[in-house]
């Protein structure tokens, strides 16, 4: 029983070439309930992993790499349908290329663990919602882009919700460190 939220884990890694297939070969209403299925599966397997008790090194590190493989995926093959503009999708890299690296270089330097908080989240779950509709209802670019700074916008916020946190735990843990 312990290892389902695993095993959905691995099934919604497994979903990604057949998104990028589907989505590909302009077939959105199948990639768009594949899109959706896999994000259901995210939220499926972290609630069991939680409700089972069975919360892995393996799951903390393959969930999100899952989610972020999709989005990515689904991003880049949107550019590449001439469905959304470079400058957007450059964007939203560089956002997760500066989160994962300070994750990073948090966990190395200071071995603090960055967990995700509500305010990530949600800007995942706009983003997910975001590209499903993009892909489902074939919307146009214009809309595509205006929808996708949306949520860049919230990224971007969700971005400095992580720092600011992370940067007051840093300084809560050197506060305790002085007085001990």
């Amino acid at each position: 029983m312990k290892q389902i939220p695993n095993i959905i884990t691995c099934l919604r890694i497994c979903l990604i070439p057949i998104f990028c297939y589907f989505l590909w070969n302009e077939n959105d209403l199948v990639a768009g309930l594949v899109f959706i299925g896999a994000a259901l599966s995210d939220v499926a397997d972290g609630y069991l992993a939680r409700k089972l008790n069975a919360i892995s090194n393996f799951g903390k590190l393959a969930d999100p790499f899952a989610d972020k493989i999709m989005q990515i995926s689904a991003i880049i093959l949107l550019f590449l349908l001439g469905r959304l503009k470079a400058w957007i999708m450059i964007m939203l890299f560089v956002k997760d290329f500066i989160l994962i690296i300070g994750g990073i270089l948090y966990k190395l330097i200071y071995n603090i663990t960055v967990s995700s908080k509500w305010f990530g989240k949600l800007a995942a779950l706009i983003l997910n919602v975001i590209i499903a509709a993009v892909i489902l209802f074939s919307l146009s670019i214009n809309l595509t882009n205006v929808l996708m700074l949306i949520a860049m916008a919230l990224q971007i916020a969700s971005l400095i919700g992580y720092t600011v946190l992370s940067l007051l735990e840093l300084k809560n843990t050197k506060k305790q460190k002085g007085e001990a």
